[in-house]
């Protein structure tokens, strides 16, 4: 049985042509593109959009119609780091202030704007830093150098809070990305009774991108440390040698809960000398205003006030992402997950679950030589596109082949387009009313990229995928 599609606003990475895109909605001096925009994105490019870049736009049944011709070989998702901003090699390899470098996959949603901050990953649409960092940012960086970093990402925008500043506990500031990152765990902000558990002499991490007392900037490091105390809504943390230094700005403060896992609470903000301390603002006191901006749900266990309402995302948080034990191109999703619903301050969720999707086969994988991705949707029209927010080349006509296992409770769709030359063409579709999609396709040499989309529900879901021999 197959429903009517609604119109939702999807982005298909394409091939090196659609740089020129990317570039022309940045640009301040382009003519903005020609298309369809709904109410809530009038209301945000009419807002206090900063030169991070708007959107471009388009709709599902007219992807880049008009783009030129793509390269002889498609490019990586993850681009290089800019060449905007020159640092050395980090040759000691050991230290922030009193701390050391990070792992590959540690922390890994502490990401690197573009030159002099730090910031955190709080959703995978969302990243929280602080305002003194501005908003002009035009690219945001994951991986543990940004030299070279492992992955970046393009916001839609940045915005700061209005008079947000150090010292008054609203040193505030978020980014919407323009790609979620799926790929990437999250680890949720500290809220509700949870709070309670930031107290003088309790251990905190405190981690960063910025100067250390025997390296450069651009090295993602960390340090334990303890909390101080608080001087109205701030809090204090670090000293005797162990603190973050410039450019940690805007990066996160985590702190280890009861159960073993993992919340993050503060924004990076102010400090004397290097080593003696600093103050930082605390995410749950600007939640309101992280969420009314973004319009997305950041606190998966709670409302925006702190009262407990587990959702179905409240749900399987990592006990160690500062040392994963994992890779990038593996999703660096080995932070060993706790695997179980939250009750940090209640009772779990008891609604449908939502738990991840259910084992292959026994033999690994729905087909054989097919190739295993993941990810996440947070909603109706939400999309990832495959494999890894990538597309592939195909040198021999064909089967495509594509397996899509979504969680229960939801109406997941699976596409398969093809690049003819001067757009991608929607080649075959699975749109049944199910959680679970098969499409198997004959095609001729090319480009190809897969689309999951919502279509109903949200969460974690798993497709296979294989191409031509």
């Amino acid at each position: 049985m197959t429903h009517r599609r609604k119109i939702h606003r999807i982005v298909l990475l394409t091939p090196l042509s659609l740089l020129a895109l990317a570039t022309a909605a940045c640009d301040p001096e382009t003519e903005p593109l020609d298309v369809e925009v709904d109410s809530a994105d009038e209301a945000v490019a009419r807002g206090d959009i900063t030169d991070a870049g708007r959107p471009g736009l388009v709709r599902h049944d007219e992807l880049f119609a008009d783009l030129a011709d793509p390269p002889p070989a498609p490019p990586s998702i993850d681009e290089g780091a800019s060449d905007e901003f020159s640092i050395e090699e980090d040759d000691e390899g050991d230290a922030i202030y009193g701390g050391t470098t990070v792992p590959a996959c540690g922390w890994a949603s502490t990401v690197e704007l573009g030159g002099s901050c730090t910031g955190t990953l709080v959703h995978p649409q969302v990243v929280i830093y602080a305002a003194h960092c501005g908003a002009s940012y035009s690219k945001i960086y994951f991986g543990e150098n940004y030299k070279s970093a492992a992955k970046s990402v393009t916001p839609q925008w940045c915005k700061v809070y209005p008079g947000g500043q150090p010292g008054n506990g609203n040193d505030f500031a978020v980014c919407k990305l323009s790609q979620a990152v799926n790929d990437v765990p999250i680890v949720p902000i500290l809220m509700g009774c949870e709070t309670s558990n930031l107290q003088p002499g309790k251990q905190v991490t405190l981690v960063g991108f910025g100067n250390a007392d025997n390296g450069p900037y651009g090295i993602k490091r960390q340090v334990t440390t303890t909390i101080n105390g608080f001087n109205g809504d701030e809090i204090s943390i670090g000293g005797n040698g162990k603190d973050t230094c410039q450019g940690d700005s805007g990066g996160p403060a985590f702190i280890k809960l009861a159960d073993g896992t993992w919340r993050v609470f503060g924004i990076t903000s102010y400090g004397g000398a290097c080593g003696t301390g600093g103050m930082y603002s605390m995410m749950h006191k600007g939640i309101q205003w992280f969420e009314q901006q973004t319009a997305l749900d950041l606190t998966p266990c709670h409302d925006a006030n702190g009262t407990w309402n587990p959702g179905p995302g409240c749900y399987n948080f990592q006990t160690n992402p500062g040392s994963v034990n994992d890779t990038w191109s593996g999703g660096c999703n080995a932070g060993a997950p706790s695997g179980a619903y939250s009750q940090t301050c209640g009772s779990p969720y008891s609604g449908n679950p939502n738990p991840p999707p259910p084992p292959p086969p026994d033999n690994g994988a729905p087909c054989t030589g097919c190739t295993e991705y993941s990810g996440s949707l947070s909603g109706p029209g939400d999309a990832d596109q495959h494999p890894n927010g990538s597309y592939y080349q195909s040198t021999t006509s064909g089967a495509h082949e594509g397996y899509l296992v979504g969680p229960a409770g939801t109406d997941y769709d699976l596409y398969l387009y093809k690049w003819n030359g001067s757009a991608w063409a929607l080649v075959a579709k699975a749109e049944t009313a199910s959680t679970n999609e098969t499409i198997k396709y004959n095609g001729t040499a090319g480009y190809y990229a897969w689309l999951v989309e919502s279509y109903s529900g949200s969460g974690a879901y798993k497709v296979w995928i294989k191409k031509p021999n």
